[in-house]
């Protein structure tokens, strides 16, 4: 009777000890794909930034340009860039695609808010980045409290905010120190996030 009893947990021990390297070879095969499938994932992401990047390497922002009740914000633009950018008078009906405000549009009077961004696709990636160059020392902008800023991506902006203590640290030091895109450079040196 013993016998028999030892024999009937010998055989549910092999059966558990087979079903255990069983469920083994499959959590070994599904942690595999997972890992395939993990990979997969963040080169997908990878591309996907990359691919939002370059879309955004045409836009710029403008910030600070007053809502309107019946505005139109293009044209405003247009205005904007040939005060900004003189040499492109005539221009920028056409190297201009698309503008539109960023958010819903808001009541002004007595808000302490500021108005949203407005962000300006261009055509022309020449005209774009001279634009951009002529913003940087613009007195018609510094006058009127605008500005141009790059369109990063949201995962840019949170890098550049996570450098800006070094970029800051730096000018203070009467370092050369700035951006181009995402990235921080100090002298000429592109700075990098502490790991």
């Amino acid at each position: 009777s013993n016998a028999m009893k030892i024999e009937g947990l010998k055989k549910t021990v092999d059966f558990v000890s087979a079903e255990v390297k069983d469920m083994k070879v499959k959590v070994d095969h599904l942690t595999s794909r997972l890992q395939l499938g993990e990979q997969r994932i963040e080169t997908c992401e990878t591309r996907l930034a990359d691919l939002e990047r370059y879309s955004r390497r045409w836009n710029l922002r403008l910030r600070r340009v007053l809502e309107k009740e019946e505005e139109n914000i293009r044209d405003e633009v247009i205005r904007i860039c040939e005060q900004t950018y003189p040499d492109g008078k005539g221009k920028f009906s056409f190297a201009i695609d698309s503008v539109h405000r960023l958010g819903k549009k808001q009541n002004q009077i007595g808000s302490k808010s500021f108005p949203h961004a407005v962000i300006v696709q261009f055509t022309s990636h020449i005209v774009r980045d001279a634009v951009w160059k002529a913003a940087k020392s613009s007195a018609y902008l510094k006058d009127n409290g605008l500005w141009f800023m790059e369109d990063l991506t949201p995962l840019d902006r949170e890098r550049q905010k996570k450098l800006w203590p070094m970029v800051e640290e730096a000018h203070a030091a009467g370092k050369a120190a700035y951006y181009v895109g995402a990235h921080a450079f100090i002298n000429g040196i592109e700075i990098r996030l502490p790991a």
